[in-house]
């Protein structure tokens, strides 16, 4: 093919663990992101004085794989260990330890993109068959060609992005997309006028709107004092196309209830697609189109943080057989 750089759509954990992996290769990618910032879902925020992970809070490393990508980024000052508690999903695992960027969850992809060609705030519209390869169309613009294809975007912006490039995928594929549902979440980024109270800096609720309190700077994000709330799916289910004046309050609310000081000022984020309801544990599917294509992300090896680096690793193994 006239060019084998590999396209990678989606800067989060997923797209920029396979950017890596590739240049571990000698295989230069491209990665582009339509967002004004790389992460996704591994969000960070700042409000004033006051910094937020308002998308995943912590993580956990099962494979020894991630394990040892963990214990690398602890030694360079990148992660910490938080707390440790049971898993939900699984509690025959024990007390797992749960991790955190030191300066922010963010700051664990901005170090993965470091020296990559990432390109945000690029919307793809559709890919399309040039030279043998691919080429990724924004607008009236090819920003990108390429021997492969790397969609890791939530299933559904993934299927969107197929239908729009006329790409049929294999029927077993396409049944398994068409399967996957999403719940949705609400945040709210609360900052107060002193500590928050919170044991351990966070907690975990099981009745009412609120589903999760984080204390921020007790977690050493923010230099004052900051919570991130994250609501229930069903509170998410119920208010997700709502003006957030009319949720936030309600949020705040509950959460206040478990807070010792009062919210000052606050923001809002919708998770549309928060938490996959169902995965596949493949690693990533790779077909051949026009040209290839490899879908990747949580989805395809479990909904956590460690999955979407695991599917970065397949994502990266199943675009090298095709060149």
């Amino acid at each position: 093919m006239s060019d084998s750089r590999v396209l990678i759509v989606g800067a989060g954990m997923a797209g920029l663990t396979a950017a890596r992996r590739l240049q571990a290769q000698g295989i230069d990618s491209v990665v582009v992101d339509k967002g004004r910032v790389v992460g996704g879902r591994i969000a960070s925020r700042r409000a004033g004085e006051a910094r937020f992970d308002h998308g995943a809070q912590h993580f956990s490393a099962r494979s020894a794989e991630f394990a040892a990508a963990v214990e690398t980024w602890a030694q360079q000052g990148l992660v910490r260990e938080w707390f440790r508690s049971a898993s939900i999903t699984d509690p025959k695992r024990g007390v797992e330890p749960r991790y955190v960027g030191t300066d922010g969850m963010r700051r664990i992809i901005e170090r993965l993109a470091d020296g990559l060609d990432v390109r945000t705030s690029v919307a793809i519209d559709r890919l399309e068959a040039a030279g043998g390869g691919v080429g990724a169309v924004a607008g009236d613009d090819v920003v990108a060609n390429a021997a492969v294809a790397i969609l890791t975007p939530p299933v559904p912006q993934t299927r969107h992005l197929l239908e729009a490039s006329g790409i049929r995928c294999p029927d077993d594929v396409r049944v398994m997309l068409e399967e996957v549902e999403y719940s949705a979440c609400l945040a709210v980024m609360a900052q107060l006028d002193g500590p928050s109270g919170l044991t351990d800096g966070h907690q975990s609720l099981s009745e009412g709107p609120v589903a999760w309190i984080a204390d921020n700077h007790q977690k050493g994000v923010s230099a004052s004092p900051a919570v991130t709330v994250h609501s229930t799916p069903e509170f998410a289910a119920a208010h997700l196309d709502a003006d957030p004046e009319r949720w936030a309050p309600l949020l705040s609310e509950a959460a206040g209830l478990h807070l010792e000081s009062e919210i000052i000022e606050a923001t809002t984020h919708r998770w549309r697609y928060a938490q996959p309801l169902n995965t596949f544990d493949v690693g990533a599917i790779g077909f051949h189109a026009s040209f290839p294509v490899v879908l990747a992300g949580e989805v395809f090896s479990g909904a956590r943080v460690e999955g979407a680096y695991t599917s970065g690793v397949a994502a990266a193994s199943a675009a090298l057989g095709f060149l």
